[in-house]
């Protein structure tokens, strides 16, 4: 059995070693390296938008998202990246504000240690429709700037 390249279709393929227990193959014309019986299944870009939204919503984890879709992890690291690549940069269409909230403290596990803030904030307010306003309040990072 004589075997063809998958990417060019060329016939000067030569025997290069074993992967996963299947003869691999080396096409002299091209250089592309594969195995003539491949079972894997190949994830389309719906699947890959799929995992990237479980992902980016903190609903599943890089492992979760690999068992899923029978893939390896960093192959689920290579999805997330590229497609985060083509994304545009978040803008914030609401006033951005500093606000100082003076004594902000919470006890943890009613333990008298006091864990909290009366350092700057950053605060964004925004109204993503009638009837509704939405507050983040972010942490100032010592080394930022403003612009």
């Amino acid at each position: 059995m004589e075997a063809v390249c998958k990417k060019c279709g060329g016939t000067k393929c030569v025997k290069s070693g074993k992967v996963r227990n299947k003869q691999r193959y080396n096409c002299k014309l091209c250089g592309y390296n594969f195995v003539l019986v491949d079972k894997r299944e190949k994830v389309g870009p719906e699947g890959k938008a799929l995992a990237v939204l479980l992902y980016s919503t903190g609903k599943a984890s890089y492992g979760f998202i690999a068992k899923l879709f029978n893939v390896s992890r960093p192959a689920v690291l290579k999805w997330i990246r590229t497609i985060g690549k083509g994304l545009t940069e978040p803008s914030v269409d609401g006033e951005i504000k500093e606000v100082e909230i003076d004594e902000m403290w919470h006890f943890l596990n009613k333990k008298n240690e006091k864990y909290g803030s009366g350092e700057p904030w950053i605060a964004v307010q925004i109204k993503p429709s009638d009837g509704l306003l939405a507050i983040v309040l972010l942490k100032q990072l010592k080394n930022s700037t403003k612009n």
